[in-house]
């Protein structure tokens, strides 16, 4: 009789957790997410764009992905400055606790920095890449500067920030970028998969057509270029659609567990909730980068002047991720012949193009290899500092 009355409670308040977490994802969202956690300061803030400061970790361990990581008292004095891709918020650099890359280099006696591009909506279709390559980003790197106290840095990129990172060194020649991580960046994008395919095919003719008729695709109204963050998402979400159907499933299934929901519901915000694409960067995307691979080549024109590869000497660590469909791994692979660096690795790692970043296995992978590879190459933080700490 006891056990009987004991399961029947137990069916009660899991049917009760599954409809109050049904009701109250839909009604009071923010009971779930985790994102931004951890705790930052703002240094520098033109526009759209911020630039954070991590502040040091004041525990003595942290827990990554089932991991504890004891957290490293001594510091470097190479500050970490991390970049995220255009279209997404942010806040994917500190996801849940134990799945935040920030804390992750925190803890391992980084200074982490991060550059947010913000939320562009419809009235900034005019932003283009040159406002973030040739203007945003040397004021975020002269802030970083001046607040740190040092002249040099490391720059970490994860897709499109990859490649931000690259035409910023490019165009700047910024010598004092002494290391640069690019994770699952499209530098050629005639290797990316179908998407590739249509650039290649339709470069040339495109070309053909603009010569004898002046129509160009970077002459066009950008309200047609434009891409409203819904889109995207939608956009994204296409590239696995089966995935998409079998993680709601799975929430379905699990509903009645509450930390399974607000990592789900975490999650899901990256890639339900994401910004505008301003219309000014998407046209030049797809006529420099997509049809005509100026990446690829090694040089693109911005804003007047060469942004040359040639001109990156940084030691180079670059990754792509073995199941990626977005960016291909000939597609990421494509950086270390178009770079005069002569300090540089490639990794092919698990996941796909969110998992290479930030999956269950990015942390013992991607993470760990750039731990690694940032520790050997990052200069100790000067005694004198330390103790004024």
């Amino acid at each position: 009789m006891s056990t009987s009355l004991e399961r029947g409670l137990r069916i009660v308040k899991t049917g009760s957790a599954f409809v109050n977490n049904a009701v109250q994802r839909r009604v009071n969202k923010q009971r779930f997410l985790q994102q931004d956690k951890t705790a930052h300061t703002i240094i520098y803030r033109d526009g759209l764009m911020t630039v954070k400061h991590y502040q040091p970790l004041d525990c003595a361990s942290i827990t990554i992905e089932g991991q504890e990581f004891k957290v490293r008292q001594k510091r470097f004095g190479t500050p970490l400055v991390l970049v995220p891709p255009l279209g997404v918020f942010a806040w994917i650099f500190d996801l849940m606790a134990d799945r935040s890359m920030a804390k992750y280099f925190l803890a391992h006696g980084f200074d982490v920095y991060l550059i947010d591009w913000g939320a562009p909506s419809g009235d900034d279709r005019d932003v283009s890449l040159e406002r973030y390559v040739t203007d945003w980003f040397p004021k975020a790197m002269k802030a970083i500067r001046e607040h740190s106290g040092s002249e040099e840095q490391s720059l970490l990129g994860y897709c499109m920030g990859g490649l931000l990172a690259l035409l910023y060194l490019a165009a700047s020649r910024d010598a004092k970028v002494v290391n640069l991580v690019t994770i699952a960046s499209p530098v050629d994008m005639h290797k990316m998969g179908f998407v590739g395919g249509v650039y290649r095919a339709l470069s040339k003719p495109l070309w053909a057509v603009g010569r004898v008729t002046g129509i160009r695709i970077d002459k066009m109204q950008r309200d047609l270029f434009h891409v409203p963050g819904k889109r995207l998402s939608f956009m994204f979400k296409m590239t696995n659609p089966v995935g998409t159907i079998s993680s709601y499933l799975e929430l379905v299934r699990n509903l009645a567990d509450d930390d399974y929901v607000s990592r789900y519901m975490t999650m899901n915000e990256w890639f339900t909730n994401m910004p505008d694409y301003p219309g000014a960067t998407v046209q030049q995307l797809i006529r420099k980068m997509g049809l005509y691979n100026r990446l690829a080549r090694g040089r693109i024109r911005l804003g007047g002047q060469d942004a040359d590869f040639r001109n990156i000497r940084s030691a180079l660590l670059a990754f792509a991720g073995d199941n990626d469909k977005i960016v291909p791994v000939a597609s990421a692979e494509a950086i270390l012949e178009v770079v005069s660096s002569t300090d540089k690795a490639f990794h092919i790692v698990p996941g796909g193009h969110a998992g290479v970043f930030t999956g269950g296995r990015a942390a013992h992978t991607t993470w760990a290899i750039s731990k690694d590879w940032l520790t050997q190459r990052s200069a100790p933080l000067p005694r004198e500092s330390d103790a004024t700490e």
